[in-house]
């Protein structure tokens, strides 16, 4: 049987706010960051927050799915978010409203920083995970936030 997930492209208003379909995202597989190691930098940052039901198992397919692709390159244009969708979990990686250039990443990067800590640290304890590379996640500043709920 042969696994699928969606992956859908929105723009949104505000940080948590509504999506709307939008065709901006470019998949390149000759981009390709340079993997970090799996410790958030001195500005990154992550937060639990709330509560939820998603599943650990949910999330670690849609995680196999994203590692799967793990050279590929994911390029997101300002306002801009990537969404993979297995049963009841979502995780999403947007571009800020405000950068000047592409955020680009690999999916290696993703399944790593979705994997540790979003779902060590948050998702297994029944809360929803947020990471970024600003302190101040609430915020615009930064270029991405990584959410999974």
């Amino acid at each position: 049987m042969k696994c699928s997930t969606t992956v859908l492209v929105s723009a949104f208003g505000f940080c948590l706010g509504k999506g709307v379909m939008a065709n901006a995202i470019t998949v390149d597989p000759d981009v390709a960051s340079p993997m970090p190691p799996p410790i958030l930098g001195k500005r990154d940052a992550f937060t639990c927050y709330g509560v939820t039901n998603t599943s650990v198992a949910d999330c670690q397919t849609a995680i196999d799915s994203i590692q799967a692709e793990s050279q590929q390159g994911i390029k997101l244009y300002s306002n801009i978010c990537a969404v993979w969708e297995k049963g009841t979990c979502k995780i999403r990686f947007c571009a800020q409203p405000y950068v000047t250039k592409p955020v680009n990443r690999t999916g290696a990067w993703l399944a790593t920083y979705i994997t540790t800590p979003l779902l060590d640290s948050c998702i297994s304890q029944g809360k929803m995970g947020v990471l970024g590379d600003h302190p101040n996640i609430n915020s615009h500043a930064g270029t991405y936030r990584l959410w999974v709920s």
